[in-house]
């Protein structure tokens, strides 16, 4: 009406499933719904529908956020099969995702979209050749981050994105996807008046913690990448997933659940089923049995060699045949009561986190089940060199480069899938084989003292001072004070209490 139509009710198609969102449509229009116009119908079953036009103007949508888990699978391979012609959204793509993907197909030349979509399309695995699809297709396209949690109600955490495309089919100004942020529902009215005028401030093609970057923390940023000692974590290590349980509650045990097992230690090894155990830089024997005496799960039934204890035989024997069939890793292992690959890490690093990523050196041999990434150095990597990138990648450099390559998911948490941790830069400068390792003690003993901000300015101490940086602690504070803001947006509403102080302790 605003628009200068006359008759607009006239002008408005819809689908749905849900009966409420009719009777909600007829008090909007004061009358009956036209149900030709507006469908009670699952949308990505509508290709033609009678009484519609073949192409609209304009699309609105407010999708179903729901994981591909969730859809049976006959019903995924369907979906893929719809959509994979036009955006390459294949098997494993959220419900909102093939929504987004059939709705193009209705969408008019020079034609406009505006759509309500969760945080992961802007850095889901799924969603990239959607991404690309998009910004191929339309003179524009633009994705607003809305901070504000507007959906808490409805019991979801994640970040929101507003979609806004316009100039369908037409030549795109841009090759990817402008991206931009809003602090609440008012900012983002004044964002969307801004895209309409053609002069919304954005970056590209970037992941949404670039947002959060002033100039100064870029400047340095860049600087640093450009240095000599600066290279990718995956020039120096492989980064693997963990052990696969299958049912990590029968296989991984506290030590009070062993005697109803009716196994003895002996039938057990050792291993690292939380990140949340480890305190410091390395993880030893001694470490795991505090964890153990913790109540902690940490005892394996089984190893990776050798035949199992009559003991272990019978602990086997209790789990039904009938559920065993139903675990697809077991089907998938030669023997399905042996997780352990024989295949032991260097050191962990983990897959999930709020405080940033680490590298823990394991000394002793522990394995680790999926929920922590499994490192392997290369050859070329000295006993000396893993201390040194210990300590790196716990600097503000490389803390900052893992929010810019990590995923962000509800509640504020960071993830990191292998490559994406193998791309998080690091500075290894050459510093004397007494350096290394008096600062990893150093670290080692703040992160056990739960003393985050200590490590990490240590880290920085040693790794831009040995880098040759002009200035070291203006570096380490622009950093830090980055961090810390990225670390803000990441976590709303919590505190980035390991990041604070303006100058770098001593200890």
């Amino acid at each position: 009406m605003e628009l200068g139509q006359s008759a607009p009710k006239e002008h408005i198609f819809g689908c749905d499933v849900d009966p409420v969102a009719f009777q909600y449509l007829a008090e909007v229009l004061e009358s009956p719904v036209d149900l030709k116009r507006f469908l009670r119908s699952d949308f990505l079953a509508v290709s033609s529908p009678e009484g519609w036009p073949k192409t609209f103007e304009a699309i609105l949508a407010n999708p179903p956020y729901i994981p591909y888990q969730a859809i049976e699978a006959s019903r995924r391979d369907e979906l893929a099969a719809q959509t994979m012609g036009v955006s390459g959204v294949g098997g494993r793509a959220s419900l909102w995702a093939y929504f987004m993907a059939h709705a193009v197909s209705f969408l008019a030349p020079g034609g406009r979209m505006a759509w309500v979509l969760p945080g992961a399309f802007l850095q889901a695995d799924y969603a990239r050749p959607l991404r690309d699809h998009l910004a191929k297709s339309f003179r524009r396209v633009a994705a607003i981050l809305l901070h504000e949690r507007i959906f808490l109600e409805e019991g979801t955490d994640e970040e929101t994105v507003i979609l806004l495309a316009d100039g369908h089919q037409l030549p795109p100004l841009r090759s990817a996807i402008d991206l931009t942020e809003a602090s609440s529902l008012a900012h983002l009215q004044e964002r969307i008046v801004d895209w309409d005028a053609g002069r919304l401030e954005a970056v590209y093609g970037a992941r949404p913690a670039a947002l959060s970057l002033s100039s100064d923390v870029r400047t340095f940023l860049n600087d640093l990448d450009a240095l000599a000692t600066s290279q990718p974590l995956g020039d120096l290590a492989s980064i693997q997933i963990g052990l696969v349980m299958g049912a990590n509650r029968f296989f991984v045990l506290r030590r009070g659940e062993l005697a109803g097992a009716g196994l003895e230690e002996d039938d057990c090894s050792h291993i690292l089923a939380k990140f949340q155990a480890v305190q410091g830089l390395s993880y030893s024997v001694a470490d795991h049995q505090r964890h153990l005496d913790a109540d902690g799960r940490g005892f394996l039934a089984g190893d990776a060699n050798g035949a199992p204890s009559e003991r272990l035989r019978a602990y086997y024997d209790t789990f039904d045949e009938a559920d065993r069939e139903k675990v697809g890793t077991f089907r998938k292992r030669a023997t399905w009561w042996r997780p352990h690959d024989g295949r032991v890490a260097d050191a962990f690093f983990p897959v999930m986190h709020h405080y940033g990523p680490r590298i823990v050196l394991n000394p002793d041999g522990c394995a680790n089940t999926n929920t922590i990434h499994r490192v392997y150095f290369g050859q070329a990597v000295s006993p000396l060199q893993r201390k040194l990138l210990a300590v790196s990648i716990l600097s503000s450099y490389s803390q900052l480069s893992a929010e810019l390559v990590g995923r962000r998911y509800g509640s504020g948490v960071l993830k990191h899938e292998p490559r994406e941790a193998e791309k998080i830069r690091v500075l290894m400068p050459a510093v004397s084989d007494a350096k290394i390792k008096a600062v990893f003690a150093k670290v080692d003993r703040a992160l056990r003292e739960n003393d985050r901000e200590l490590a990490t300015r240590l880290a920085d101490q040693l790794v831009y001072s040995g880098s040759g940086v002009d200035d070291p602690t203006s570096y380490s504070n622009t950093l830090v004070a980055g961090l810390a803001a990225v670390r803000e947006r990441r976590r709303p509403g919590r505190r980035a209490r390991e990041i604070v102080r303006p100058e770098p302790p001593t200890r």
